[in-house]
């Protein structure tokens, strides 16, 4: 099958088919498409010769022409050998978006740059603003062993750290390995939003947890580490937060980016920092505003520990 959740503009995916057919000679096969509604579809080769137990690779690309954005079409690719004995078949499920660019890029130093790319969904008004950067909010603690390895916020045995967020577009929780003395302790994180639910957790084997929350309620979060492997009686540990703030400023520069958007291009986005404080691990944003307001961020990791 052929499924791609977010087409801004146009994309390609690779596919390859093996005969299975039971004789041995030569068989000549040719594509035909019944593409999603307000998708075109374009296979390339249109047509190969293939024996028993033989493959080929395909490259099929869809571009949106027409299709509204956020909802999903269907269609299909069907190879045909030439005598009709045999057909391969495959569903095509594509939903249209505005645009496409990296969810993370990343960089170390006191001052450094990248650049990276974004497809456009859409022809209308573009900008991309820098966010930050923002030194991680550093926080050691011990955490005691649980008894039955259950999370529970009330049984004593996970340490509640809070945060208090006012106009955030980003907020991350992370604990890398490194984060404790060895891979024997396994601390997981739980996160309640300020109503008092849980929202979010990550309990991976051992301890290498991140969680991310995108555009952070107003008002107190409480993140909770549970000790559900202490490898003793309790562990150390050290956690990284970062806040990033919805309002562009900071040591995060857009050295250039598209000044408009127009539907099937491709735009690159230049940034550079400076002043990023040796021993500190960084986080920074750049937010991707069109006609309909934010469509998304890609976040700039920083590290110069």
């Amino acid at each position: 099958s052929i499924g791609v959740a977010e087409v801004a503009g146009s994309q390609t995916v690779v596919r390859t088919v093996t005969s299975v057919a039971q004789e041995n000679g030569w068989r000549d096969y040719s594509v035909s498409v019944d593409a999603p509604d307000g998708y075109e579809v374009t296979v390339s080769p249109s047509s190969f010769s293939l024996k028993s137990g033989m493959s080929a690779t395909y490259e099929v690309t869809i571009t949106n022409v027409s299709a509204p954005i956020g909802e999903w079409q269907f269609g299909s690719l069907t190879w045909s050998d030439k005598t009709g004995h045999y057909d391969v078949y495959s569903p095509i499920a594509v939903k249209g978006a505005l645009f496409d660019a990296p969810s993370a890029v990343s960089g170390s130093g006191a001052s450094g740059s990248t650049s990276f790319d974004v497809n456009f969904g859409y022809t209308g008004s573009y900008s991309a603003a820098a966010h930050g950067l923002e030194p991680a909010i550093v926080t050691v603690d011990n955490v005691v062993q649980d008894p039955d390895q259950t999370f529970n916020p009330n049984d004593g045995y996970s340490n509640r750290h809070d945060f208090t967020l006012s106009g955030a577009a980003y907020f991350r929780i992370a604990m890398p390995p490194e984060s404790v003395a060895n891979s024997d302790i396994d601390l997981d994180i739980f996160v309640y939003n300020p109503s008092g639910v849980q929202v979010a957790s990550s309990t991976s084997g051992g301890t290498d947890e991140l969680v991310d929350i995108v555009l952070p309620a107003d008002g107190t979060w409480s993140v909770y580490v549970h000790g559900w492997q202490t490898a003793g009686p309790s562990a150390d540990y050290t956690m990284y937060t970062w806040v990033v703030s919805a309002t562009p400023g900071g040591n995060l520069s857009i050295d250039s980016a598209p000044a408009s958007a127009v539907i099937g291009q491709t735009g690159t986005i230049d940034l550079s920092w400076t002043g990023a404080t040796a021993g500190q691990w960084h986080l920074g944003a750049v937010s991707h505003t069109g006609d309909s307001g934010l469509m998304g961020l890609t976040l700039v990791d920083v590290d110069n520990r």
